[in-house]
């Protein structure tokens, strides 16, 4: 009896283990009968490992009925005018009330929804394999996927231009979208690229792109960490 007794803790505890993949809790809101967490992973995670982290949080959050875990990647800030941008969604729905999205079973067998609000790690490296012709010859200096948009922005320098930079936005398609050659400022000794007659800019420091509006110039709108 007391072996079989061991053996179940052994179980237990394996299957409430905290899950290899790092992870950090930034936020807590509370919602009808549950509660929902913004969960940061270092990276573009699959979906298995974001399940495992859910169902990881759901153990020691029991007393949640409903629990939504939106995933966000580095670089965003709560402190940007356009909030944090979701990377996936899982969410766990009240046993009593059934939901056709609940169609994923996690490791202690309940059933959750999961969505990839951004895109795929495997989309992803489809978009950073792009080689558009019209950055031929210039040296690429940074890609940048924004799950908001669902665009990617490559940004180059053309050395035989007298380093003049270039940033073009294409679509999930490969499609450009825009194309942009920034206007190069300083301005109490930041560097700006001014992409827009406006005055809408951005800046590119410690391989985080950050946009800025034209309305609100000292406080950015989004920023997104270059992506490998």
């Amino acid at each position: 009896m007391k072996k079989v007794l061991i053996l179940c803790l052994v179980i237990l505890t394996a299957c409430n283990s905290k899950p290899k993949t790092p992870f950090q809790v930034l936020k807590s809101v509370k919602i009808k009968d549950g509660v929902k967490l913004d969960v940061q992973v270092n990276s573009r995670i699959s979906k298995k490992e974001m399940v495992d982290i859910a169902s990881y949080i759901k153990s020691d959050s029991s007393q949640y009925n409903n629990l939504q875990v939106d995933f966000i990647l580095p670089s965003n800030s709560y402190a940007n005018k356009a909030g944090v941008t979701v990377y996936a969604t899982a969410a766990y729905h009240d046993k009593t009330i059934v939901s056709p999205a609940d169609t994923v079973a996690d490791k202690n067998k309940n059933f959750l929804s999961f969505e990839f609000v951004g895109f795929t790690p495997e989309k992803a490296r489809e978009l950073l394999s792009l080689d558009p012709k019209e950055l031929a010859g210039k040296q690429i200096i940074g890609k940048f996927i924004d799950d908001a948009t669902k665009t990617i922005s490559l940004i180059a320098e053309d050395k035989q231009e007298n380093n003049q930079l270039y940033i073009l936005e294409l679509d999930s398609a490969g499609t450009v979208v825009s194309a942009i050659a920034p206007m190069e400022v300083t301005d109490k000794g930041v560097r700006k690229m001014v992409v827009s007659q406006q005055g809408d800019y951005m800046t590119l420091k410690d391989s985080i792109l950050t946009m800025y509006s034209s309305t609100d110039v000292d406080k950015p709108y989004r920023s997104i960490k270059q992506s490998r």
